[in-house]
């Protein structure tokens, strides 16, 4: 007999048949066998496979279930986007496709988000883990910690625990370094220099304290005796990119006598540095940015958004600026939706962060050519996910910074507040710069501008600025319109040539399972009402064969071996993401929203009827196909043709 729910469960799904089973009364907690032996618990869900562990990142379905039952999804997705209230739920714009119309609905009952537009949903792991691209045990101890609760972990993949606790080091590493450098700053004599280089920019201790700014020392012995004392392994200060060894094999510090601002991830976490110098050197970089680690990708990096992606969420806005300076003098002047790319071009990668947070995007560069095409290269980028983007017209000479000490904080929000359209502004400085003055020159112009139409996704938003564009520069907005389509033309075919190469490297995704009708019908039962899903589990003997040969019978034997409570949205939530992606997705397209039935009984007789006709309609089916088998001999033809007469003969009655 079956003791524990990991014996019935790993005995149910190899498809052996369990002993005949009856349901007792909730006291009894659970199932128990004819002798009276209890077999299967309710109250303690084990994990039931080793391959399950691995997909659930080695965390046990109880510390998930309650991670979700200590997490408000409206919370969750209220920190990333602005939620308004439809009805008993909420909505947005989604943030997973370009849309002006909301169709992404979260339910607080339910306990999960679900888009109408391009069909993503699920709980609010699958919301973190999407919004961030982290991996789902990653997402579950963030939520965790978030949340005050400690999870049960098992490990099983030595390479996956290895690669965690490397960058678990790697964390530690740069978090120490942060606190070593920042007391240098504020209290080492060594320092002063660099104090006094803040406040003469106008930054005291109270803005240092906040963004977390510090100082390195410039002998590479302070630091390193420093890190031996905190127990750094060499490798470690190596791999975080703290250190280098030269070619004698010493070590070496890689920041020198710079003022540090620390590097955060979304969640706060310092992943890495950039070092300024204190007084311009010959042949040395203003700027020295740790290189790329195991936890820092300077492509998907965005500066401060730590900071900023909550009132990014709030006001739907982001000021994306050059530089660290610019971004941290916007947030003391109170414009907290100020973020930077760091130590490189704006990638795809930072577009779709900041697409995610904000449908108003506001461009703040300098106003020289380089500015210029800084801003171009950004609006490439972001104008296909939709957004609206606008640009700061700074006076020449000036950033952010050097604007608001000469004309105050109030000024310069002025100005963010009553940013123009983008291509409004390009135009205005391309005729005060004189590109505008000849035809030659206009036209060099124009087809810069046309490149940069041809990125936009909104079909209505690209006429409009096409033909703003064309009064603007008094040219024909039929010929501007054909100059677009040309250059959109060319874009496409670059674009299906850099799908085909993507295509060709990336791992095929897969489908959705394939569910019968029939089997659809008895999961959805199964996860609506608790009833239902007792008298279902009362005919497991019945279906299992039937489970066999249907499409979807295995998700089905997932639901009956864990049994997540349809009366708890948590319980659900945590079954549906332990379950491999075309899994969920095939039980996503099905309610799964816990309702009243007014007939349970005769709901789940209907339904386990429909799975065994459904069954034996494939079965005669296949019947049928070997029958028209050329290669079937005479006497297997007697005996096909004998049989499907009475399974059809049979499935008449049903």
């Amino acid at each position: 007999m079956f003791r524990s729910r990991a014996q019935w469960g790993n005995v149910f799904l190899r498809g052996e048949k369990p002993p005949v089973l009856r349901r007792l009364s909730p006291a009894c907690g659970g199932l128990v066998s004819s002798p009276g032996v209890p077999i299967l618990y309710s109250c303690a869900p084990v994990p039931l496979v080793i391959d399950w562990f691995r997909l659930m990142g080695r965390i046990d379905e109880d510390s998930i279930r309650r991670v979700l039952e200590a997490t408000d999804i409206v919370d969750v997705v209220g920190s990333y986007l602005p939620l308004k209230r439809a009805g008993s739920r909420w909505k947005a714009c989604c943030p997973f496709h370009n849309e002006k119309t909301p169709s992404f609905i979260v339910d607080q009952s339910r306990q999960n988000f679900k888009c109408f537009g391009c069909g993503e949903g699920g709980s609010a792991i699958t919301f973190v883990m999407k919004m961030e691209n982290l991996g789902f045990a990653d997402t579950v101890r963030r939520l965790a910690e978030k949340a005050g609760i400690s999870i049960v972990e098992e490990v099983y993949d030595a390479a996956e625990e290895r690669r965690r606790k490397a960058r678990t080091a790697l964390l530690v590493a740069h978090k120490k370094a942060a606190g070593f450098f920042h007391r240098l700053l504020l209290c080492s004599p060594k320092a002063a220099e660099a104090r006094a280089y803040l406040n003469s920019r106008g930054y005291g201790a109270d803005m240092a304290k906040r963004w977390q700014v510090g100082w390195a020392p410039d002998s590479s012995r302070e630091f390193l005796a420093w890190a031996r004392r905190e127990g750094i392994p060499d490798q470690v200060l190596i791999d975080s990119g703290l250190a280098n060894r030269g070619e004698r094999g010493d070590l070496y510090a890689r920041f020198r006598d710079r003022l540090m601002f620390p590097i955060n991830n979304v969640y706060g976490e310092c992943v890495a540095f950039s070092g300024r110098i204190l007084r311009p050197q010959e042949n040395v970089g203003k700027y020295v940015n740790s290189p790329e680690t195991a936890i820092f990708k300077k492509g998907d990096v965005v500066f401060a958004l730590d900071k900023a992606r909550g009132p990014m969420g709030k006001s739907g806005k982001a000021l994306l600026c050059e530089g660290q300076i610019d971004v941290i003098a916007c947030h003391e002047a109170g414009i907290s939706f100020a973020v930077a790319p760091l130590g490189t071009a704006f990638t795809p990668e930072h577009a779709r962060i900041l697409s995610r947070y904000a449908s108003r995007i506001v461009l703040c560069f300098d106003a020289d050519k380089a500015g210029m095409a800084a801003a171009d290269r950004a609006f490439r980028e972001l104008a296909p996910f939709g957004k609206d983007i606008y640009l700061v017209n700074l006076p020449a000479g000036d950033d952010p910074d050097s604007f608001m000490k000469r004309e105050g904080k109030e000024a310069f929000s002025g100005m963010v507040e009553r940013a123009r359209s983008f291509f409004e502004v390009r135009i205005e400085r391309a005729r005060e710069s004189g590109l505008l003055d000849d035809a030659a020159s206009s036209a060099a112009f124009a087809r810069e501008m046309t490149a940069l139409l041809a990125c936009m996704s909104d079909p209505v938003a690209r006429d409009l600025a096409t033909a703003d564009i064309a009064t603007r520069m008094r040219m024909a907005a039929d010929n501007l319109r054909g100059a677009v389509r040309m250059a959109g033309r060319r874009k496409g075919q670059e674009q299906a040539q850099s799908a085909e190469r993507k295509t060709a490297e990336e791992v095929p995704q897969h489908p959705p399972v394939k569910m019968d009708r029939a089997v659809a019908v008895l999961c959805e039962l199964a996860l609506q009402n608790s009833r239902a899903q007792g008298l279902i589990v009362d005919r497991i003997e019945e279906l299992l064969e039937p489970m066999r040969l249907l499409q979807g019978g295995g998700i089905l034997k997932k639901i009956l071996a864990r049994l997540p409570s349809p009366d708890s949205p948590a319980a659900v939530q945590a079954f549906l993401v332990s379950l491999p992606q075309p899994e969920r997705d095939a039980l996503g397209m099905l309610n799964l929203e816990p309702i009243p039935i007014p007939d349970v009984d005769r709901s789940v007789q209907e339904a386990c009827s429909g799975i065994a006709k459904a069954a034996l309609e494939r079965h005669i089916a296949s019947l049928m196909a070997e029958l028209a088998d050329p290669s079937t001999d005479a006497a297997r033809r007697l005996e096909l043709s004998k049989l499907s007469v009475d399974l059809k003969r049979l499935l008449g009655t049903m």
